[in-house]
């Protein structure tokens, strides 16, 4: 593993593009065989782009981004919030027995294993706890043993949740994995 010095922070909005491949070059790596082909190669990176524009300068409420920035630019992306199907997911604080979740953390393949992942997600678990959460939650792709790997070495273990995530076709299955802080 090379270990590069990371910066992480807010985005702004000149970080769209960047933003948008970022996502679109991790899915194609992590998620080959899982997804169709058919799905992945349509990814599209200039509508990527118009989303992470309207993410950054429109967050949804409680919801928080962050990049990872190396010296050769933005490598990736975490965000995350409230739990999805809170009670109250407007809130920017949490209650004692609030869940946050991670909702997504990519990092370009062309980073991978260079302590960028690790940063930004030591960020989002500071940020979580600093908004009140006492645990936290994500979904991972059920055989995506490289994340999985990932989580367990931070303490984020499966607790037996599952879905079959039917935005795609086929449907993708996930595990839950979560922790108390």
């Amino acid at each position: 593993m090379t270990s590069a010095a990371v910066r992480v922070r807010p985005p702004v909005e000149s970080d769209a593009p960047r933003l948008a491949d970022i996502h679109v070059s991790a899915w194609r790596a992590a998620y080959r065989n899982v997804m169709s082909d058919e799905y992945l190669d349509g990814l599209n990176p200039e509508a990527q782009t118009r989303g992470w524009r309207r993410n950054i300068t429109e967050p949804r409420p409680g919801t928080f981004h962050l990049v990872a920035e190396t010296d050769s630019g933005v490598a990736g992306f975490c965000i995350f919030g409230p739990a999805e199907g809170a009670a109250d997911s407007t809130s920017a604080s949490a209650s004692a027995s609030a869940t946050g979740q991670l909702y997504a953390i990519n990092v370009h393949p062309d980073s991978w294993a260079q302590g960028v992942g690790s940063a930004l997600f030591a960020a989002a678990e500071e940020k979580l706890m600093s908004l009140g959460y006492h645990r936290a939650m994500l979904w991972v792709e059920a055989n995506n043993e490289r994340a999985i790997d990932f989580y367990t070495k931070r303490g984020w273990l499966d607790d037996g949740g599952t879905l079959q995530d039917t935005r795609f076709d086929p449907p993708v299955a996930e595990r839950r994995h979560s922790r108390g802080f």
